[in-house]
C-alpha cells in the first residue's frame, strides 16, 4: 500500500521500518548495558555485537543504492526528535529489567533520576506522551 508523506508516495513498509529500527536499537542498547551492569558480560557482548552489526548492515544496504532516503520521507528534525522521544520512553524500563531491578526504578545519585523520582506518575505520563509523539513523528503523520 502506498501512502503520501508531504505529497510524496512511498510504500508503507518503509515508514514502518523506521519505527521498528528505532525501537529495536534502543531496546538492544538498554538490554546490553543493563546485562553488563548485572555482571552478565558475555550476554552483554553478544547483544552489543548484534546491535553494531545491524547498524553496519543497514548502513551498507542504504549506501548500496537502495535509496532509503529518510530526508525525502520525513524531515530530519522529526526523525531526530522521534528517535529521542521513543528512546526516552523505552530505554529506562528495558535497562532496569536487564539489570534485574524493578522496571520503574530510579536511582538517587544522578540529577535526572532524582527529578524523575520526584515527578513520580507525572514523569511517566510525560514519557508516554513524548513516546507517542515520537511514534507519530517517525511514522510521518502530521
Amino acid at each position: 500500500m502506498l501512502i503520501a508523506v508531504y505529497g510524496l508516495k512511498f510504500h508503507e513498509a518503509i515508514i514502518k521500518m523506521i519505527l521498528l529500527f528505532t525501537f529495536l536499537f534502543n531496546l538492544l542498547e538498554a538490554a546490553y548495558e543493563g546485562l553488563y551492569d548485572r555482571g552478565k558480560k558475555t550476554a552483554s557482548f553478544v547483544l552489543e555485537m548484534i546491535l553494531k552489526v545491524g547498524v553496519v548492515i543497514i548502513c551498507l544496504y542504504y549506501l548500496s543504492g537502495y535509496r532509503f532516503l529518510l530526508y525525502e520521507l520525513i524531515p530530519m528534525w522529526k526523525v531526530f526528535l522521534g528517535f529521542v522521544f521513543v528512546r526516552w520512553l523505552v530505554f529506562d524500563p528495558t535497562w532496569n529489567i536487564a539489570r534485574g531491578v524493578k522496571w520503574n526504578y530510579y536511582g538517587t545519585t544522578k540529577l535526572y533520576d532524582r527529578i524523575m523520582f520526584e515527578l513520580g506518575g507525572f514523569g511517566w505520563m510525560m514519557k508516554i506522551i513524548c513516546g507517542i509523539i515520537g511514534v507519530v513523528f517517525l511514522m510521518g503523520w502530521s
